[in-house]
């Protein structure tokens, strides 16, 4: 009898070890343990973070990235990335952060063939909210971009450049309200295409805010100078990734 209890009690144990103990949280297996990363910090988990951000557009200094410092250059760059997807915006690399950069900058280096098929490729992102310039299969540019609101979605597919327009402007506002300017259009499927947005260019992102379908830009230096690389007949691939 007192065998078989203990070894009844013994296999309880070993049950309730392999449980989480009420009020610990569990490890989440997808964040390394140095997080929150802030200025200062270095190391594997700072390194990973600016590849990501680099895929996504963003500027880092040489150096910081050469030494795995989160330096001012990375915490700027955290902080546009926190705004982009609204979230609390304060610099640090923190749990959140942290997951919503896994899901949009994780596959760095990664694109659909669609964007590699030809010499030269627009390629738009709606998850990672990025336009890519594709040559030769390198990326040659990358602008951070919008789409349309609920209802005004943009569509997804691959199209070509049909109609250019430097001086483009709408009468989405109606027949008898002011033209509304969208310079340096590349128009690919019907009356949606990429263009600069001066309310994009004010206001940057905020929940709600979009276009009626368009490929919004904020960069006005950076539209034009796509406007010029990109010809009529190009390729142009909207996917989520």
């Amino acid at each position: 009898m007192k065998l078989r209890s203990l070894a009844a009690a013994t296999a309880v144990a070993l049950t309730m070890s392999a449980l989480p103990m009420a009020g610990v949280a569990a490890a989440d297996p997808a964040v390394p343990k140095d997080i929150p990363l802030d200025y200062g910090s270095k190391g594997d988990a700072v390194h990973k973070a600016q590849y990501r951000l680099t895929w996504l557009g963003y500027e880092l200094r040489d150096k910081e990235m050469e030494g795995d410092f989160y330096g001012r250059s990375t915490k700027v760059a955290v902080k546009q990335f926190q705004h982009k997807f609204f979230l609390p915006i304060n610099g640090k690399l923190n749990k959140d952060t942290w997951k919503m950069l896994d899901k949009v900058g994780d596959d760095v280096g990664k694109l659909p063939k669609a964007c590699l098929q030809e010499r030269q490729v627009v390629c738009i992102d709606k998850t990672a909210k990025v336009l890519r310039l594709i040559r030769k299969g390198k990326v040659v540019q990358t602008l951070d971009v919008r789409f349309g609101v609920p209802g005004l979605e943009t569509p997804t597919g691959t199209y070509r450049v049909y109609y250019k327009d430097r001086y483009a402007t709408s009468g989405i506002n109606g027949p008898n309200a002011p033209r509304v300017a969208m310079p340096y259009a590349l128009f690919f499927n019907g009356d949606i295409g990429i263009h600069y947005s001066p309310t994009f260019a004010s206001s940057g992102y905020y929940p709600g805010g979009g276009s009626h379908g368009c490929v919004n830009v904020a960069d006005l230096k950076g539209v034009s100078w796509l406007f010029d690389q990109v010809s009529v007949g190009s390729r142009v691939h909207v996917y989520w990734s």
